[in-house]
């Protein structure tokens, strides 16, 4: 490979670590929101209530997803391309907002609307219609937010991106929420707080996209433009159905077979979870920008040095992540009440199918910058078919766990498809022996955690185990020998933030 093209790639992993690193400090903060909001949620109200809270909002999400109708896709594919045509951007920016805004008012319509005939079929509960209606209106806030935070993506402007959907609305979320449970409201009260919290991140995202950015969005759209932008964004929308069938019926099955109560638990063990999809998450940030403007310029092999530096990165966090999960699950899951460590069974099932998909990479965010959106769309409701049907089945076999089996099971096979359609299409493959490194260096590590969880009690051993083994872990890998490129990498980011101490 030329010097010119490991320049190129060397200033790409910067680029993408920078925002790595961003990315990680909002996800952190993000999670360590959710995390208090979540525990003010179990501990101020009943846990049927909270099951009640935890179904509204996760109905929301999954109608959300959709609501977007491909347009946060779109954004990311296409405003690195038209970087020099502000005008084409204008129009996709304005194609993006329209789109997502009128989808998501007439989804909210239908979810105001068929709140009882919702409640009749799952839970049951008087609580749930009101729940779901507020959040209907949470939904079409949430899909604004989420549009304006895409934008600065797209613009790999990590940072305006991250302080917006990752910091502000989580945290005047969690004020709201704190200051509902503390004037004594339930449900409906929360739900209340969580509207103007939504509602007060929209409009700060506006004035960031005013102040910070030249890209306005036009509603004067060429046939040539909508066609373009509605051949991405349409399939990309068909296959968001298929993905909520593939990795986020789950709740509603748990809701419809068992209880609320169970459904709370479920919520928590998914929330757990979600903390291990960091490392991927804040890599994704401007991997795919990145990923579509070297395709654009057909640097393949370019793309597949990056793809695989930053897959061997996410796999080397994700795997003591995971340890650290898999060993003190109980006591993790005890931080919400005694109550939710009957979810310990869920939450592994989980552990693992994460391992799978962190260790496959952005397999899903490279088949749409390649342009094979409708191969993803394929697999999206093949394996959401699948998924729908495993999953009913697994719930009436074997109660709550079952629901995770389906929908874990779901999550790995999808990564490991679509990681052999991109080296069959694109060539991409991210392995090689350095990823042996950590599997080796994770052993001793767990092994560390293992002994200071008989050494100590409960949250203790959690602290203590957690460094201790992280210590170890981090000798063992320099002692296997950091890769160059990963040296590389962080030195020039070391070098980057110091210079700006």
């Amino acid at each position: 490979m030329s010097e010119d093209a490991e320049d190129e790639i060397a200033d790409r992993l910067q680029a993408i670590g920078h925002g790595a690193v961003v990315a990680s400090g909002a996800n952190l903060s993000q999670k360590a929101l959710l995390f208090f909001t979540n525990v003010a949620l179990t501990r101020g109200l009943p846990i049927e209530l909270y099951g009640v809270y935890a179904l509204g909002r996760r109905i929301s999400a999954l109608i959300r997803r959709f609501g977007r109708l491909g347009s946060v896709q779109a954004l990311v594919r296409f405003m690195p391309e038209y970087r020099d045509e502000p005008e084409r951007r204008n129009r996709v920016l304005g194609l993006s907002y329209g789109t997502g805004l009128v989808a998501s008012s007439l989804l909210g319509a239908g979810m105001f609307t068929l709140a009882d005939p919702i409640n009749e079929a799952t839970l049951s509960q008087p609580a749930l219609p009101p729940v779901l209606r507020l959040f209907a209106v949470v939904l079409i806030l949430e899909v604004a937010v989420r549009l304006l935070s895409t934008l600065f993506r797209s613009l790999e402007m990590v940072e305006y991106q991250q302080w917006l959907w990752w910091v502000l609305l989580p945290g005047i979320r969690l004020g709201g929420v704190v200051v509902a449970l503390f004037l004594g409201a339930s449900t409906v009260g929360v739900v209340w707080a969580i509207i103007a919290a939504t509602a007060t991140a929209v409009f700060a995202g506006l004035w960031l996209s005013v102040t910070r950015t030249d890209v306005r969005p036009r509603f004067d759209f060429s046939y040539a433009t909508v066609r373009e932008f509605y051949n991405y964004a349409g399939p990309n929308a068909f296959s968001d159905i298929g993905k909520l069938m593939q990795s986020r019926v789950d709740v509603l099955i748990v809701g419809w077979l068992l209880t609320s109560e169970a459904a709370g638990v479920y919520n928590i063990a998914l929330f757990l979870t979600s903390i291990i999809a960091l490392p991927l998450a804040s890599f994704n940030q401007l991997l795919p920008p990145i990923a579509s403007d070297l395709y654009a310029r057909d640097e393949v092999a370019a793309l597949n040095e990056v793809y695989g530096s930053i897959t061997r990165l996410v796999f080397t966090i994700t795997a003591f992540m995971c340890a650290v999960a898999l060993i003190y699950r109980v006591e993790l899951l005890a931080v919400f009440g005694r109550e939710y460590t009957r979810g310990h069974l869920v939450l592994t099932v989980f552990i693992v199918s994460r391992i799978v998909a962190n260790s496959a990479g952005a397999t899903g965010w490279l088949l749409l910058m390649t342009d094979h959106q409708y191969l993803d769309m394929v697999n999206s409701w093949t394996l959401g078919i699948t998924n729908v049907a495993l999953s009913y089945y697994f719930v009436v076999e074997f109660g709550l766990v079952g629901a995770a089996l389906g929908t874990g099971s779901s999550l790995a096979f999808v990564n490991l498809l679509r990681l052999g359609q991109l080296r069959y299409l694109e060539g991409l493959w991210p392995y090689d022996r350095t990823y042996l490194k950590p599997v080796a260096a994770v052993i001793p590590a767990a092994t560390a955690m293992f002994l200071a969880r008989s050494l100590f009690a409960s949250l203790t051993a959690v602290v203590v185990g957690t460094v201790f083994g992280g210590v170890v872990y981090l000798g063992g890998l320099l002692a296997l020998g950091v890769e160059p490129r990963d040296h590389e990498l962080v030195t020039a980011l070391f070098t980057r933030y110091r210079g700006k101490m």
